[in-house]
Formats: C-alpha cells, structure tokens, sequence
C-alpha cells in the first residue's frame, strides 16, 4: 500500500528544524478547501464620511491602533437605513485577514478601503475590533496506520510544535506541507487495508495552532495529484489549469531540484501563454525544463535563486501572439527585462512592431540606468536598488520619502497601481516616448502628474564654454560630485554639480539667482561643468531638464531621449 501523506511534527533549533513522523496516510479527504463563508451579520457605521450610494459591493475596514491593528473583509455589503449624522446601519460577510490582537488604549481609526483604496473613515464601527474564529472544514485521513500518536499541544515557543502534513511522491520525495490541526473527533477502521483507520480531524483550533504550512485552496488539489505521481517529465502538463492551478503548479516546483539555465538556444512553446502564469511556466519550461523552477512570476531571479543570466542564452518564442493578446504588458515587461539582462530574444513567427517598440525600450532603459547612478550620486541619495525593470529610492525629502524609477514604460500601470498604495509620500517617474498615455494611465491609478521633464544627452568634448561676464569669477570645487559656483562681488550667482560615473556625467541643481538671470551664467556653468568632467574622464553626458532648464540644454546642443512623465501619491501620505 502506498502512503502519499505523512503526519509531522516539526521543531525548529537555530533556524534548522527536525520533523517527527507521527503517521504515514494513504489518501486525505477535505484538505483542499476554502473557509466555510461567514454568515451575513448587521453592522452599524457611526459618522461615515463614505456617501451611502457608494457603500456597495466589497470593502476592507482597517481598524488601527496604538499598538494593535485589524484588517477585515466586509463582503457583498449593502445598506439597509441612513441615520442622522452619517451613521449607517448595513449588512455584510464579515472576515478578519489581519488580527493585531492589543489595541492598548483608545481611541483607534477605522478606515474603509474599496478597491485597496481608501474610500473614507468612520468615527466607529460598532462591535470592533474584536477577535474572530474562522472555521475551516475537518479534515479526514484515509488509511492512517497510526493514529495514537497524534496530539495538539500548545506551542511552547518559538521552536515549537508545528504540525502538519506533508504530500510525497513515489519516491519519498516532499512534495509540498500543510498546515492541519491534530484534534481527532474519531476513529474508524479503514476499508483501504488492514491495521489502518480513518480518522477525522476537527479544525476549529486552526486559527490557534502552530502549523507546517499553510491550507491548500481547492485550485491546488489536482497540482498536488499530478506532483505526487513524480517530478513531471513532460511540458504543458499544467495548460488545462486555471490562474490560481497554475499559480500553485510553480510553487511546488519551487521544491524540486533545482537546475541552472544554460547557454543556447532555448524554444519557448507559447501555445499556452494565456495569462501571467502561463507566461512564466512556459519561459520556465525553455530555459530549466519541465518540472523545474525558475523564481516567481514577478522575479525570475529573486533572492532564493542561485544564478543570473548566464552569456549566450537566445530565446525562440513561438506563438507570441497568444501572450500578445492575453497579458501585453506583463509580457513586454518580462522580455524587456530578459533583454535588458543579455538574454536575445526572437519571435516565431516574427513580430515587427512589437519588436522594434521592445528595441527602443531596451535602448531607452540603458540609458536611465546610466544616468541614475549619478544622479543619486549628485544628489546626494544612497544608491538606488534595482528591482527587476524598475530602480527604488529612499529621498526622505518632504512630500518625497520615496520615488520609484522606471527604466523605460513597461507595466505603467502595474508600478502605478502600487505607488498609489504606499503609505508614504512616494514618486512614480517614467521616462517614455508616449508621455500622453502614461500620463492616463498614472491618473487612472490615482496618481497625480506632476510637472513633466524631459530625458536629454550630449558629448562633451565640444561643450559650449563660453566666459563668464565682466565682474564674475569662476570656483571649482573637485570631488565625487564636482561643484562649481560664479560669484559676483564675493557673492554666489550660479551654481551647480556634476556627478562622473565611468564616461558618464550627469548634471545636477543648476541654478542661477534671479538678479542674476539673462546674463548667460547657466550656460558658464555648464561649460565649466562639462571641461571638469572630461578631465575626470567623461565623454557623455545625460540629464533630466525641467521645463525651465530645457531652453538652456537646447541652446547648449543637448538632444531629447525621451520625455519624462513624474507623479506622486499625495504629500498627504507623510
């Protein structure tokens, strides 16, 4: 008889943990399930500044606290009667996503979000916070062989017990955990083999148990069947899943062996690229092979991988059209960074526009890489951290505690959908050749543009350097970050900084007094600053140019990249 689940119990020593196999199982029944739905219940929102014609459809409340907080889920909510001073008297299937159990002192917040974005607040809701006991479906093992060691005990610390199952090939292999609770409500003798029992599991400890992992949703469950009968060795096994099947089938490939993708050619079967995972299985299945794991959908090369893009990998996407269709920007995103990473990419059959728009954005994405690093270099900002197609900035300025830095316009709408749910104030910018539809497309996420720039370059070796006026001197200051400063009278006129990174140099706060304006001193300033920056070594520079600065750059020969689209969130997120 073949066991494919085994009891465990798991305790952790230093971060290295030993598990203890309680049971061996045939089969479970009602381990792939969703939380049993909450029955409706009334809620009263006092002083809601939400309009009630607008109180419809699904919400989140946040309930915050010192130092204690909860996120809840009021689904389907409707309203049944308006009150005086804004108070409403609604219905709602009441969840709770997030228990941050002490409150400590009141008064708290209650915040309702539609969409995960805040709609408006309430002087309270009534009967919150409080606690919540979901309640799970039992669990029933089918052919356990040794149901007398089960036992739920408390965890005793930060070591443990941790409980659960874990799902195994034929060949012993763990093929994914799941978190049960070991409170058996019976015993009966099973039909599947002699000296095994089927034993039901209750659930309604879930919440308070410390377990193994986490309960498998129904989309998981022909996943699991199809990894316990082996390390599938066949590709697009998982194509008659659905999003969340194949969500499910990539993470347990994340517990398979692991192999590195390897110089070549590489054929991608785009037959299937029907949504974000499809994508992403099918690239998986080119470059490591079926059954194996290349990283998340969102980072193919995250912080559990153990490589990088190895030279020499070519890829050959067939049927591009599928993904086309189905996730245009999620794929242009993917391939862009592919590309930006030294992968080479073609299509089969071949996509003209499509690549030549990935081209440009290739070409446009270097450059910005470029010209951050001075930037925040000269401005005086800790590096910037690369996050697949994007840079991130910690400015800590007023009304700018973040920015976010796109490296040309994939996935607009995607970054601007998360910017405008930090709780910081925080910049979206994007450099791009479609200013008009980034712009919609930050609106639409609720972003607010700000005043657009423009993405510039020049050589410098024949920078214009004309003399300062009669009167003015000139003060260089060598660095890092070279400054120069024209005086008038002992008294600073203009100024400004350029930051050299390798044959790069990128200008930065040039500015001239207004009584000292007209007089052609942005144009001594950059002079000198281009002169310095060659003999540290550049050749080219690159610049973002504000509205007021583009006149200046024009008439010194510097030409457009690109134009720069810039949004923020709200300096009301401080």
């Amino acid at each position: 008889m073949r066991f494919r689940y085994e009891v465990v119990c798991r305790w952790y020593d230093d971060n290295e943990h030993s598990d203890e196999v309680l049971a061996r199982v045939v089969d479970v029944d009602g381990l792939f399930a969703d939380i049993v739905p909450p029955e409706r219940e009334r809620l009263v929102l006092r002083g809601c500044t939400v309009a009630p014609d607008e109180l419809t459809g699904d919400f989140h409340l946040d309930i915050n606290g010192s130092p204690g907080s909860q996120w809840w889920h009021l689904g389907d909510l409707v309203v049944h009667a308006v009150l005086p001073d804004g108070d409403v008297v609604a219905s709602a299937c009441v969840t709770q996503l997030i228990d941050g159990e002490d409150f400590g002192a009141l008064p708290v917040r209650y915040a309702l979000f539609k969409d995960l974005r805040e709609s408006g607040t309430c002087r309270v809701v009534e009967g919150f916070p409080r606690s919540f006991d979901s309640v799970w479906p039992p669990v029933t093992l089918i052919g356990c062989d040794n149901p007398g060691l089960f036992r739920s005990e408390p965890r005793e610390d930060a070591r443990g017990p941790y409980v659960g199952l874990r799902a195994l090939d034929p060949s012993g292999r763990i093929v994914a955990h799941a978190g049960v609770v070991l409170d058996v409500t019976s015993v009966t003798t099973s039909a599947v083999g002699g000296g095994l029992f089927d034993v039901v599991l209750d659930q309604s400890r879930y919440n308070e148990c410390s377990m193994v992992g986490q309960r498998p949703e129904p989309a998981a469950r022909a996943v699991w069947r199809s990894w316990q009968e082996g390390i599938p060795a066949e590709r697009n096994l998982w194509a008659p899943l659905d999003p969340h099947g194949r969500m499910w089938w990539n993470e347990i490939a994340a517990n398979a062996p692991r192999t590195k993708p390897t110089a070549g050619v590489h054929h991608v079967d785009g037959t299937y690229a029907t949504d974000e995972y499809g994508v992403h299985l099918a690239l998986s299945e080119a470059l490591v092979g079926p059954g194996r794991f290349l990283g998340g959908v969102h980072s193919i090369t995250g912080m559990y991988e153990e490589w990088w893009f190895v030279p020499g990998i070519t890829l050959v996407w067939h049927d591009p059209d599928v993904a086309l269709d189905a996730v245009p920007e999620r794929f242009f995103g993917l391939l862009k960074y592919l590309r930006r990473n030294g992968v080479e990419v073609h299509f089969e059959p071949s996509e003209p526009d499509f690549e030549d728009r990935l081209d440009d954005s290739v070409e446009l994405g270097a450059l910005v890489d470029r010209w951050i690093t001075g930037w925040a270099r000269a401005a005086e900002l800790d590096p910037p951290y690369a996050m697949l197609d994007n840079w991130h900035l910690w400015a800590d300025l007023p009304g700018r505690a973040e920015e976010r830095i796109l490296a040309g316009d994939a996935l607009v709408a995607e970054h601007a959908e998360d910017v405008e749910l930090q709780s910081v104030p925080t910049w979206l910018t994007v450099p791009t050749h479609s200013p008009a539809e980034v712009t919609r497309l930050v609106q639409e996420a609720g972003l607010v543009p700000r005043e657009p720039e423009t993405f510039m370059r020049r050589g410098l070796f024949d920078h214009p350097a004309p003399k300062p006026p009669d009167g003015y001197s000139v003060r260089v200051t060598p660095g890092d970050v070279i400054e120069v400063v024209v005086t008038f009278d002992g008294e600073e006129a203009a100024s400004g900084l350029i930051a050299v990174v390798g044959e790069d140099a990128v200008p930065h706060r040039i500015a001239t007094k207004p009584e000292h304006r007209r007089r052609g001193l942005g144009s001594v300033v950059m002079g000198v600053l281009a002169r310095e920056a060659v003999k540290a070594g550049a050749s080219d520079g690159l610049l973002f140019a504000t509205a007021d600065g583009l006149r200046l750059y024009r008439k010194l020969g510097w030409e457009t990249i690109s134009d720069v689209v810039i949004a923020t969130n709200g300096e009301e997120k401080a």
